[in-house]
């Protein structure tokens, strides 16, 4: 089935399907033990394996996953098994493919890799790819069906993985499932909208939802997923949270089967804590529904991580801001000519807050290597700004460089008509899911009149068709020249605008090209614009921060009928008469403890560095710069991240830059001061899981507040972390697990410190812990993620002094 059309398949069964339940559940059961890692099985107990596949499809199952989640060479390299990382996955999807034979479907299962993808950790993003590669060559050669990208909780993994799957499995169809958390986001801030334009937009044959809490909590999840999709949607839950003391039934958790097919879902099936019985009830449950309806997706989407922005008749005029340019001499041109960012930052906050919907990134120089550039300004730009990127350049391998390394669907800016600038755009758009400006100029150069344009506008098009790209994804750029030159060139231009809808893309102009050579070129820019809207111009490349500009955008929404309501109109106006107000008291210095604060909330490293060594060299005690400025900027951040305005790549540059200030602090602080530390707290992932991301995020968190953090990594046995925290007279031990099978450890752990009576407050955390269990073992406390952890040391040492040691 190497040519399987999945979502064919899915819409020919003629109900929902079943997908098989947990493995490792099944496998502990049969004698698997940590540390050794589930698949390791596939080695040692093939027969076990195949078994626990073939009692799934007597349970009902239509589709089984391979016994393959973490192997992976960088999971398999902690048990000198990364060299057998092709072979494990080969060989477990031929035990699948015996157990399941010609009835059902073997889907290959590919979980995360266990680190942070750069930015947010120290995995490089093609060292991630080729991790994934290695796996899925494996499955592939074993005799998968599809490949189950699975449990994903930052899209730049996804999308490597998703990358892996294309490049060494070109012929088989994927599937890129996520795990959410209770806020309804990703770990790393992805909502389902996202993550369902992203997976069609990438090429997936459906997108999916796994692991993480209980069915019901994912009912609402489904049901955001089916609105945006427009593919078949993947759900398969925890039978209840990880941690409970208690999983749920199988006749419970097959009712909550039922909701989650009437939300929306295709297939649906089980996670941690189902068995047979669990899909055996649910495939009873659900045979007798009718499959969902999928829902045809208005709209052509443009989205970051966490921000999703849509072009269409039906939506606002999409902005794209256009002040990260290095065509003409500036400040940025310089840095971009040194390899820095800065300015790049500011213009990308400064763009977002003045209301763009993405960011315009052109930094190609003759004198700097393109490819490198656009790299690294893309990952600069994502660390500034939310919103989308549009990645702009006439080098096309300086466009694939920065279309590899950028999450979410970016624009590239442009290609033109011509055959094979076209085909190339269109190629590197659809394996990197992507939208594309197409410049409405062929081998003719630019034609002079509407028809001749619309016709190449057809032709761009119809290549789209033939080549399987949506049309939905091209953004056709009509094409803008001075009036001043031409008296004619604006009237082409706005019937060509009118003329792309009926083709099905979107148009798209820069426009300050229109008022070349003349004076008052703001008010021809605005007005032009204005007329463009009318003719239904659908996204603009412009300056954001013109205020008129943007006054004339929020105005023609309404007026073109895409503002219902006239409610953006008017958050719109309430913004620029405060804006006003506060134009009219003068502007001040801004002193340097409240640029330091605002540094940190921004997550900017090295401008909180500088600040806090002026601030010391000032003669600013060190603990009044921590209690005034540093605590307080973390508590703001710490609010942003709670309330659902900030994530965890948001989180973790705040805490990066809080740092800087700390290490700064510690080389000029005062000699009346004793110690910076407000104590010590001993991390570590329990022994036999080797999961450490959310275990990380704590420490680095931790550390930004001024706590001395030592972090022993993971799979570390109880008496390496007693004896360590005796050593360095620890406060805190902190105790992270992501397996349920692992929790038993937290238990031992609880127990030894009160049987030995050690001076350790204990607290515990992970994706297979909950403060009920927290409770039953009689740990000091829970932490649901890193702020929660802040607030939970800082009450457990409260009455501890701060630099007083024990």
């Amino acid at each position: 089935m190497s040519h399987l059309n999945l979502r064919t398949w899915i819409a020919e069964h003629g109900c929902p399907v079943v997908l098989d339940g947990a493995m490792g559940t099944l496998l502990q059961e049969r004698g698997w033990n940590p540390p050794a890692l589930p698949e390791e099985m596939n080695l040692t107990s093939p027969k076990i394996v195949r078994d626990i596949h073939a009692s799934y499809a007597v349970a009902g199952a239509n589709i089984v996953e391979t016994n393959s989640f973490g192997a992976n060479p960088i999971k398999l390299a902690s048990r000198n098994l990364d060299g057998k990382a092709r072979e494990i996955n080969a060989i477990a999807a031929s035990l699948a493919k015996e157990a399941a034979g010609d009835r059902l479907l073997v889907a290959g299962s590919v979980g995360p890799l266990g680190s942070l993808v750069e930015p947010l950790g120290e995995l490089s993003f093609e060292d991630a790819v080729s991790a994934f590669k290695e796996q899925i060559a494996g499955l592939a050669e074993g005799g998968a069906d599809f490949i189950l990208i699975e449990t994903m909780i930052d899209l730049r993994e996804a999308k490597a993985a998703v990358l892996a799957a294309k490049e060494v499995a070109p012929c088989l169809p994927f599937v890129v499932s996520f795990t959410f958390e209770n806020n309804g986001r990703t770990l790393t801030g992805t909502p389902p909208e996202v993550a369902a334009h992203w997976a069609r937009a990438i090429g997936a044959s459906a997108v999916g939802v796994n692991c993480g809490s209980g069915p019901e909590e994912y009912i609402a999840v489904v049901d955001c997923l089916a609105h945006h999709a427009g593919i078949p949607i993947f759900v398969y839950p925890n039978a209840g949270l990880p941690g409970s003391q208690e999983y749920w039934d199988p006749e419970r958790f097959s009712r909550a089967g039922r909701h989650l097919v009437e939300a929306g879902a295709s297939v649906v099936g089980g996670c941690c804590g189902t068995t047979p019985q669990h899909i055996e009830s649910l495939a009873r449950a659900i045979r007798t529904l009718s499959l969902p309806h999928i829902k045809e997706i208005q709209g052509s989407p443009l989205c970051s991580i966490s921000r999703l922005g849509l072009a269409g008749a039906e939506y606002p005029l999409l902005v794209i801001g256009e002040r990260i340019n290095v065509s003409r001499p500036s400040a940025l041109r310089e840095e971009v000519s040194r390899y820095e960012w800065n300015v790049l930052k500011k213009e990308a906050r400064e763009q977002e807050e003045a209301g763009a919907h993405a960011i315009d990134i052109n930094v190609s120089l003759p004198q700097i290597d393109g490819s490198r550039a656009m790299r690294e300004a893309v990952l600069a730009a994502e660390s500034a700004t939310m919103l989308p990127l549009s990645l702009d350049s006439d080098n096309m391998d300086a466009i694939e460089a920065g279309l590899r390394i950028a999450s979410g669907i970016p624009l590239i800016n442009s290609v033109t008509a011509k055959g094979e600038s076209l085909e190339r755009g269109i190629a590197l758009a659809a394996k990197y899911g992507a939208c594309l400006v197409v410049l409405l100029l062929d081998e003719r150069g630019i034609l002079e009149d509407a028809d001749k344009r619309i016709s190449v506008a057809r032709r761009v098009c119809e290549c789209a068709d033939a080549l399987g790209f949506p049309r939905k994804r091209l953004f056709l750029d009509a094409l803008t020249l001075s009036v001043g030159s031409d008296d004619n060139a604006a009237r082409v231009t706005l019937e060509t605008v009118r003329r792309i809808r009926s083709l099905g893309a979107c148009s798209i102009l820069g426009i300050s090209n229109v008022s070349y050579g003349l004076p008052q070129r703001p008010l021809i820019n605005r007005t032009f614009l204005a007329m463009a809207m009318a003719a239904g111009l659908d996204a603009v490349i412009a300056d954001p921060l013109d205020s008129n500009l943007m006054e004339t955008i929020a105005a023609g929404n309404l007026l073109v009928k895409r503002d219902r309501g006239a409610s953006a109109f008017i958050a719109f106006a309430s913004r620029g008469k405060g804006k006003k107000e506060e134009d009219t008291t003068g502007k001040e210095a801004i002193p340097q403890d409240q640029m330091l604060r605002a540094a940190i909330i921004r997550g900017e490293e090295d401008m909180a560095s500088s600040l806090a060594s002026a601030l010391i060299g000032s003669g600013m005690p060190s603990m009044k710069l921590i209690d005034e400025v540093l605590v307080p900027a973390l508590n703001v951040v710490g609010e942003l991240y709670e309330c659902g305005d900030y994530f965890l790549p948001q989180l973790m540059s705040s805490a990066k830059a809080a740092q800087a200030a700390l290490a700064a602090l510690e080389e000029g602080f005062s000699a009346g001061e004793k110690s910076l530390q407000k104590g010590t707290i001993v991390m570590a992932t329990v022994e036999g899981d080797l999961h450490d991301i959310g275990k990380n995020l704590v420490a680095l968190v931790l550390r930004s507040h001024g706590y001395n953090v030592i972090d022993l990594g993971k799979d570390v046995p109880l008496d390496a972390i007693l004896k360590c925290a005796t050593d360095e007279r620890a406060d805190v031990i902190g105790l992270s697990s992501l397996m349920t099978t692992t929790t038993k450890e937290m238990a031992r752990a609880v127990s030894a410190v009160r049987e030995k009576k050690l001076p350790f407050r204990v607290i515990v955390g992970g994706a297979a812990v909950t403060e009920e269990f927290a409770k039953h073992i009689g740990a000091d406390g829970y932490a649901p993620d890193a702020v929660g952890a802040v607030k939970l040391v800082e009450a457990l040492l409260s009455n501890v002094g701060r630099g007083e040691g024990k």
